[in-house]
């Protein structure tokens, strides 16, 4: 095959052939199960070796994938009901390999009542955009072409005889996964509530605690802890890094930093060597530099902290128009921020200044220099005798 040729993928749950026994739909596209039949598809181009480029598609607005196919003359396309994770990888194979050397070009995996798959090559197909198996099934026909499928584990042993037994089996399939991690030297505390996607990378030494949760194409190094009870999703966690009872999404943590518990980050924090985010924070679109110190308690908004800062607990970055890569606040090195401080955005703080603990900050504050917005207390005497009603 050619390099230009690619084998698109397909998986939605409107397929309309997804049924369990009772009648009732499978609805599990929300979980990583998907992502169980991705690998098995790729797996079993590989093994044939098939020189393709693997495309995510859905009609179902799944993210980073295509909603629309439009097959080239020799492209594959494989459509996967939400029961695909079911089928063998060897049906599978063999459906493939079938629509590459026939001549029909079609082939299913599965019986009607439970049809696991669906294959066709782009040759028998129109030039319309395909979306569903059934627009499949209709473009061979309107091309002209037969639409003997091939069918592939006719047997139906492996159908769920109910919901209750279609969840056991993603449980099964489930600890084959975790299974799988441990020969390859991660350590995992505990399977209660582990969940980690194929669509992973996870090294030896990697400990996993109770509850940890890993999807979408995550990255974790060798060392790290992750847990117990922690959410990781499409981000990196370097090596030795410990994220502790916190949500991770779209982020990334180097090397020995340390995240934690009760914390979130999202839409692309930075987390940099040796850095510390304490408990109770909250993060978006912030970078915390190598060295410096989040403590317990703060919500930054697009901040940019040096290295080396020290940021007191439950300091507020106000940001009113984050998208503006102008409008952020900027942390030079060295820098501390007494705790319950409000900077408002866009606002630059020098290196080695200092701001006064319940500040609320307008204005740049220059290199080493103290910055203090707040009230001169004021005591007044005698004012407890003279309100002797209060109860206090």
């Amino acid at each position: 095959m050619s390099n230009q040729k690619k084998l698109y993928m397909v998986i939605c749950d409107l397929d309309p052939v997804a049924y369990l026994p009772e009648g009732k739909k499978t609805l599990v596209f929300g979980s990583p199960i998907y992502e169980h039949t991705y690998r098995k598809i790729k797996d079993a181009s590989n093994k044939l070796g098939l020189d393709v480029e693997f495309v995510r598609a859905s009609a179902c607005d799944i993210p980073n994938t295509k909603t629309r196919i439009s097959p080239a003359f020799d492209d594959i396309v494989v459509f996967a009901s939400p029961l695909g994770f079911l089928a063998s990888n060897k049906d599978i194979e063999g459906a493939i390999d079938y629509v590459v050397k026939s001549d029909v070009g079609y082939a299913t995996v599965g019986s009607l009542r439970s049809l696991y798959l669906s294959v066709g090559q782009g040759k028998m197909l129109t030039d319309g955009e395909i979306t569903s198996c059934a627009g499949l099934v209709a473009s061979i026909n309107a091309s002209g072409s037969k639409t003997f499928p091939s069918h592939f584990a006719d047997s139906e042993k492996s159908v769920p005889a109910s919901k209750l037994d279609f969840y056991k089996k993603i449980d099964t399939y489930r600890h084959e996964m975790l299974d799988y991690l441990v020969m390859s030297g991660v350590e995992i505390e505990s399977r209660e509530g582990v969940f980690v996607s194929p669509v992973t990378e996870i090294h030896r030494g990697v400990k996993l605690l109770t509850g940890s949760i890993i999807k979408d194409g995550s990255k974790i190094g060798e060392g790290a802890v992750i847990g117990p009870s922690s959410y990781i999703e499409c981000s990196e966690i370097g090596e030795g890094a410990h994220v502790v009872q916190s949500r991770i999404i779209n982020s990334s943590i180097e090397h020995n930093a340390k995240v934690g518990p009760y914390s979130s980050l999202n839409d692309k924090c930075h987390i940099l060597t040796e850095a510390i985010v304490g408990s109770f924070c909250e993060l978006r679109g912030t970078t915390v530099s190598t060295g410096s110190i989040v403590s317990s308690h703060c919500v930054l908004s697009y901040t940019d902290i040096d290295q080396k800062c020290l940021i007191g607990s439950g300091v507020v970055t106000v940001d009113f128009e984050s998208k503006s890569k102008s409008n952020r606040v900027k942390i030079g090195m060295g820098t501390v921020i007494g705790s319950n401080s409000t900077l408002i955005s866009p606002i630059n703080i020098g290196m080695n200044a200092f701001i006064g603990a319940g500040s609320t900050i307008t204005d740049d504050v220059p290199h080493g220099a103290l910055g203090i917005a707040r009230e001169y207390q004021s005591n007044h005497d005698g004012w407890a005798k003279r309100n002797s009603n209060s109860k206090y």
